[in-house]
């Protein structure tokens, strides 16, 4: 379980922490995510420290598209399939926001995931 910001920002994550796993990249990815009943189920990531949110510990934060389901201590497997952009800071949660919105978007077409197509997933 995570602070639950995701979620009121209207973009719910499944949180993966890396422990003291060091991640061979960092930024915000086009991802597809099997396991748990979903397989290759498109979504947009964030693997990174949240500096606009003051974190500390690497944590891969992994959106579904259009998915109302449960993963709370299922085993997923997340597919980096495009980096979109580096992490970086932002002055305000709304300015945030507004770029989470620009990367949703971005992923979605990279991945041939329509809000229309995505739904009937």
């Amino acid at each position: 379980h995570g602070q639950q910001l995701g979620r009121r920002l209207g973009y719910p994550t499944a949180n993966l922490r890396l422990g003291r796993r060091v991640a061979p990249l960092a930024g915000i990815f086009a991802v597809r995510v099997s396991g748990a009943g979903l397989c290759a189920h498109p979504g947009v990531a964030s693997l990174g420290v949240r500096p606009t949110v003051a974190g500390k510990e690497p944590l891969l934060e992994a959106h579904l598209f259009d998915f109302d389901g449960d993963l709370y201590g299922r085993r997923i497997e997340v597919e980096f399939v495009a980096k979109l952009r580096d992490e970086e800071k932002f002055p305000d949660l709304p300015s945030m926001v507004r770029q989470i919105d620009a990367d949703a978007a971005a992923a979605r077409r990279i991945l041939g995931a329509t809000a229309d197509a995505a739904a009937g997933a």
